[in-house]
This record gives structure tokens, C-alpha cells and sequence, in this order.
């Protein structure tokens, strides 16, 4: 699930990612990724009010997907969505991967010439084991602007999956290396600060503008991926209301509120017997009620 700046439904996410790469502001080499908006490439692009950066970001994004056919909007809910030729839309690949570096896990991200690789940090529980929050946001910024050094030459996107905020309770889980661990204090602090250093531009004071879009994930309560026949398609997390608000829930919410994340991960499994993804409590109530305070 995406949060936006608007109340709109999930498909906006990518338009308003379209609108994003209009405002970020390096010198394109001509032979650098196509991006929306390119108004110097395409001078007809002028007449779209979504390309137009003196307008607020909410009339841009509803210009935008006025201007879009269902099938469009459709094309645009998978994490490899299709570009729409006639509006001077590119393809974009989602899925990018910067937990402790900029890496090729995600296959937004490609390492070749003239980037072949990219710093790769500690693994995020020995960061977080430091407990020292300038340094989960100092890190951030070195990955940040790696991910926009390589976004310029066309060989990464410009969202990332990441930080992963899920409290590690379970040893027998093999991801928890990516988490900050099970303390529910620590992994808010880590998160927010992360997000943070992925995010923020040298004009603090503009949110709308983003070096790069991070996303918390796993939402919620997922610490399990494939344990004597349990998948983590199927798992199902018994969680209580306590448990979860008090443990499960406030990386999300330090996330949204302290690190004003451009987007939040549904998770693989099931809390309470309902898929997180399809959960409209989860979703429309707990999430939404965050994002919108």
C-alpha cells in the first residue's frame, strides 16, 4: 500500500513517482534513463498541467489520473508498471532494494558500466546494535545518493524497499539479519531515521520533494517465511490488539509519522486469519488513520 498526499486510491502512487521525477533536479546525461515530464525532450508535454511545477502536488496527480484509461490504471498496480506513450509516461520498475546498500537484488537495479557495484554497509541489525540514531541516518544519505548517481545513468529506479522495520522475534526466521531486531523502541528509531536519510533532500523544509521514495515494510506482524511446512503465503500471525499496538505496530507508525515515508508494504501473511494486503482495518483504518492525523 502507498501512502500518498491524498486520499485517492493506490494506483495515484505511481503518478505521483511521475510527477516526483520531474522535480529532482541533477543534469540528465543523454544517456540517462527516460523519466516523465520531460518538457525539454518533448516541448508538447507543457500543455499537461501534471508536468507543470508552479501547480500544488494533489492538482498535478488529479490532473494526471484524469487523464488516464482504466486499462492504464490497471497497467499501473504491478511493481513493473507500463509507461503511457501518449502522456510522455516511461516504464518504471518498482521494485529497487537499499536495506544496507544499494542492491541488485530488486530488478530495478543493475550493476554494470559505469556503476558496478555500491557501498554495502553492515547488515542492518549490527547497525541497529549501536543504538546510535545519527548513524542509521548518515548511512541512508551515503546509500541515497548512490541510488540517485545510478537512477542518473539509467541503472536503478528511484524507489526502494526499504528499510525492513519488522520486529524479529522468532531465530528461526531467515530475514531477521535485515531488521533492526525485536525491540519495538529500537526499530522505530532505526526506521524513521533511515527513511529520513533516504529522503530528504538539501531543502528540508520541502517535503514534497524526495531524493529518493523509501518504504517500510513488512506491514504487519511477519516474522516467518518457511518453517516445517508453514509458507509465509500462509502463515497466519495470532496476534493480540495489545501485542500489536504495543509491539508490532510502532515502527509503522514512527515510520509514517516521525520519517514521513513515501509508502508502506503490505505483508505475505495473515494477522488474525485475514491476508494483510486485503485487511480494509488494517489498510483504510490503522494505516490511514496514521497517514491522515
Amino acid at each position: 500500500m502507498q501512502m500518498a498526499l491524498t486520499k485517492s486510491p493506490v494506483f495515484l502512487c505511481f503518478g505521483i513517482l511521475c510527477i516526483a521525477l520531474s522535480w529532482f533536479g541533477p543534469v540528465w546525461a543523454q544517456t540517462g534513463p527516460a523519466y516523465a515530464c520531460d518538457v525539454a525532450g518533448n516541448p508538447g508535454l507543457r500543455n499537461f498541467s501534471f508536468c507543470d511545477t508552479s501547480l500544488g502536488l494533489k492538482a498535478r496527480v488529479k490532473d494526471l489520473v484524469g487523464r488516464l484509461t482504466l486499462q492504464e490504471k490497471i497497467g499501473w498496480l504491478v511493481s513493473g508498471a507500463r509507461g503511457v506513450s501518449r502522456l510522455g509516461i516511461p516504464n518504471y520498475e518498482w521494485w529497487s532494494e537499499a536495506l544496507h546498500g544499494v542492491s541488485d537484488t530488486g530488478v530495478g537495479v543493475k550493476f554494470r558500466e559505469p556503476v558496478p557495484g555500491a557501498t554495502s554497509f553492515p547488515q542492518v541489525i549490527l547497525t541497529a546494535a549501536t543504538f546510535n540514531v545519527t548513524l542509521f541516518e548518515t548511512i541512508a544519505k551515503v546509500v541515497s545518493t548512490e541510488a540517485r548517481a545510478m537512477y542518473n545513468v539509467g541503472q536503478a529506479g528511484l524507489t526502494f524497499w526499504s528499510p525492513n522495520v519488522n520486529i524479529f522475534r522468532d531465530p528461526r526466521w531467515g530475514r531477521g539479519q535485515e531488521t533492526p531486531g525485536e525491540d519495538p523502541f529500537l526499530s522505530s528509531k532505526y526506521g524513521a531515521a533511515y527513511v529520513r536519510g533516504l529522503q530528504e533532500t538539501d531543502d528540508n523544509n520541502d517535503k514534497e520533494k524526495l531524493k529518493v521514495a523509501a518504504c517500510c515494510k513488512h506491514y504487519t506482524a511477519y516474522d516467518l517465511d518457511n518453517w516445517a511446512g508453514v509458507h509465509r503465503f500462509t502463515f497466519n500471525a495470532v496476534v493480540t490488539k495489545q501485542d500489536l499496538d504495543d509491539t508490532y505496530q510502532p515502527p509503522f507508525k514512527s515510520c509514517v509519522l516521525d520519517g514521513n515515508v513515501a509508502s508502506v508494504m503490505c505483508s505475505y501473511n495473515q494477522v488474525n486469519g485475514k491476508p494483510t494486503c486485503g485487511d480494509p482495518d488494517l489498510l483504510a483504518g490503522t494505516l490511514f488513520r496514521i497517514v491522515t492525523r
